[in-house]
């Protein structure tokens, strides 16, 4: 390659850097002009604190047991009551939000990296091997998502790192078929075709220059998927396929609580749901203001 070749190729790419930065930076200002989302960003930041540092601001673990201190309500002691078998609330319930947490961001980055491999080869390399590609995702698209995790659940056995082996052996295929849409529209770019012609091979230029411009949607798409996450294991928990005991999680936590809700012990599973429904509120409401702050079309 000639020294004005190698000119002639930074240029292109020099310039898709410098829009890039401006296209982030008009986009974290229109994020910053909404308060809902902004709101939801700060909501997440402290539950995310209180999921770590909440256990430790009480003198109790999550699984020490007082039977004489049993289905206590909210008090100075104990500020979420306690369970059946006198277990602060407090600490399991904030230990259960680390383990969702833990749970619904790991699968979802898990999927989102999956789904940018095969969408990003799919889409980059076209004709049949794109179409075969994508058959085989819609033939996985066929299987009953839950059922799927349900059943591989059961044959790896409860525990937390088979509940989010069994929602990423399906739960790609969503990123999968993004990144592919993606990536067959900004192949035909010029600046791209120019790479390619240069002699860019597929490895940098999908780093460098494919990923970059599909970013957008795909940080969408993680702020979507951290709640369906969180909501699935809450659903495995409550089907007691979730963690094992004496671990919690949020879903099992509703789980326990809608047993002794009918016999007045409402804190019990109003405050494990509350969270839950605050947390996906929150990723939602985040998720819909980066979906407008991303979207290039948007004014203001």
């Amino acid at each position: 390659m000639t020294s004005a070749t190698k000119r002639l190729a930074t240029v292109p790419d020099a310039d898709a850097r410098r829009a890039a930065r401006g296209f982030w930076r008009d986009a974290l200002r229109r994020l910053r002009s909404r308060p809902l989302p902004m709101a939801a960003a700060v909501v997440l930041i402290i539950l995310v604190v209180l999921a770590v540092a909440g256990p430790l601001l009480v003198p109790y673990s999550y699984d020490a047991q007082d039977l004489l201190n049993a289905n206590q309500p909210p008090s100075a002691g104990n500020w979420f009551g306690t369970d059946d078998l006198g277990r602060d609330m407090w600490a399991r319930a904030w230990s259960g939000a680390r383990i969702s947490l833990f749970i619904g961001v790991t699968a979802a980055l898990l999927d989102l990296l999956i789904g940018i491999v095969y969408g990003g080869v799919a889409g980059y390399r076209g004709g049949r091997a794109d179409e075969l590609m994508m058959r085989f995702v819609d033939m996985l698209y066929g299987i009953p998502y839950l059922l799927l995790v349900i059943l591989l659940t059961v044959v790896f056995q409860p525990g937390l790192f088979s509940i989010i082996l069994a929602m990423i052996v399906t739960g790609w295929l969503g990123s999968a078929r993004l990144v592919r849409g993606q990536i067959l529209q900004l192949r035909e770019m010029e600046y791209i075709v120019a790479a390619r012609g240069i002699g860019v091979r597929f490895p940098r230029l999908f780093a460098r220059h494919l990923l970059p411009n599909a970013l957008g949607p795909l940080v969408v798409a993680v702020t979507f998927s951290v709640p369906h996450a969180i909501f699935t294991e809450a659903t495995l928990s409550f089907l007691g396929l979730g963690v094992p005991a004496p671990l919690a999680s949020l879903g099992t936590m509703v789980s326990d609580g809608l047993i002794t809700m009918l016999s007045g012990e409402v804190w019990r599973l109003a405050i494990p749901a509350g969270l839950i429904s605050l947390i996906m509120l929150a990723f939602n409401a985040l998720g819909d203001g980066l979906r407008d702050a991303l979207d290039p079309r948007t004014l203001g």
